[in-house]
């Protein structure tokens, strides 16, 4: 074979090669106990129940999954101190060893740097294998609650019509995005109160928005916005320090977007680094109203409405 030949060969294999590292992959998406999940497959063959995160640092392996189903990827045990705490709660996980090797997720290889946890003392973790950040999946990710799809490496040149694109912020720590943007409740009078501030994009927070009564403003909003107060769980629980209440609005507006018949949780949160500079998150049941599309690498984030609930004002 002469070096033209070698070469238009060489091109050929080139371009194969780039197509099929850019090439979309469908996988199922389905919400289970408000959160979000979807079965992927490793290494051709292993199938694994995948619990999606937009603000989570780390990839986190169930022990059980690691040990029966992983147990040929190079580990390192950790120190006994490890441990991990969840967003916004006081309590912390131990890490029992560490996992940084390369594993086949869903066709692609990627580089897997996990921790490995017992997920049977985690209540919204027991079900799952894999806790999963999907910033570490690099291209654009297209998630449809309500049609229960989710698409990797989403082409944005060849978006369809409808997409609002909004400017998010990365958060380095938690591996996720926020957006920097007030939130207003409306009465049926139309008359509302105003929260401004950071609010970190979570997939798993189960709820439309949570907000975090450790800030001062925030405790301000709730305070102002007493004559939406659906119910303040502190007078029925023994737990009162976290002071849990629910806002029902006759609408909520986040940024230019509207939305009817959803409710605001309202309760202090573990005062972590992580959580105490935000004013709260918006969770999954806000994104079932869109189509939404992550872009991590341009800390942008796209949104098709898809509810007769949603009104762009």
């Amino acid at each position: 074979m002469n070096a033209k030949s070698i070469l238009l060969v060489s091109s050929f294999l080139l371009l194969v090669w780039t197509s099929l590292l850019g090439q979309e992959i469908k996988l199922p998406l389905e919400i289970k106990s408000g959160h979000l999940s979807s079965e992927w497959e490793l290494n051709d063959s292993l199938k694994a129940k995948v619990f999606l995160e937009t603000g989570f640092p780390k990839i986190v392996i169930s022990q059980s999954f690691a040990q029966n189903r992983l147990s040929n990827l190079q580990t390192e045990k950790a120190s006994e101190d490890a441990k991990i705490a969840l967003w916004g709660n006081q309590t912390k996980i131990k890490i029992l060893y560490f996992i940084k090797d390369t594993v086949k997720v869903n066709g692609k290889q990627k580089i897997f740097d996990a921790l490995v946890a017992d997920f049977s003392t985690v209540k919204s973790w027991k079900d799952y294998d894999i806790i999963y950040p999907i910033r570490d999946l690099a291209g654009a990710i297209e998630l449809n609650i309500r049609d229960s799809y989710m698409i990797v490496d989403k082409d944005l040149e060849n978006l369809s019509s409808g997409f609002i694109k909004f400017k998010a912020k990365s958060d380095e720590k938690t591996k996720g995005l926020y957006i920097n943007t007030s939130l207003i409740v409306y009465d049926t009078l139309n008359s509302k109160e105003e929260l401004k501030g950071d609010f970190l994009l979570d997939l798993g927070a189960p709820n439309a928005i949570f907000i975090n009564r450790n800030r001062p403003e925030v405790e301000s909003f709730v305070a102002r916005s007493d004559r939406f107060l659906l119910k303040d769980t502190t007078k029925f629980t023994p737990n009162r320090k976290i002071k849990l209440a629910i806002i029902m609005p006759n609408k909520l507006q986040v940024g230019s977007v509207s939305l009817k018949n959803n409710f605001i949780v309202a309760m202090k949160m573990y005062n972590s680094k992580n959580s105490s500079k935000y004013a709260g998150m918006i969770g999954n049941k806000f994104f079932r109203n869109f189509n939404m599309l992550f872009d991590f690498k341009n800390n942008d984030v796209y949104m098709k409405p898809n509810s007769e609930d949603i009104f762009i004002e």
